[in-house]
């Protein structure tokens, strides 16, 4: 590696500012791993639920945890692109 590269990863390894929105960023991947596993969850419940209030319900929480799942991601993205 060139030398620029190699301080650019000490420059990493050293900052406590990009550590911290290292860790940041994967608390925020394994959040979004869990909240994917709970979306498939409520999508299988959803398919053998029949029609009802209860349905309805699961729906609304499946469409709150998809706009969350959503901007958990932008928020990754975001972190992810100022790195």
């Amino acid at each position: 590696m060139k030398l620029a590269r190699l301080t650019e990863k000490l420059g990493n390894l050293l900052s406590s500012d990009r550590r911290r929105q290292r860790r940041k960023r994967d608390k925020l991947k394994e959040l979004l791993k869990q909240m994917k596993a709970q979306q498939r969850a409520l999508e299988a419940e959803i398919a053998v639920e029949p029609e009802g209030e209860r349905r309805a319900s699961l729906d609304l929480k499946l469409q709150i945890l998809i706009e969350q799942r959503r901007k958990g991601v932008r928020l990754r993205k975001s972190l992810r692109s100022k790195e």
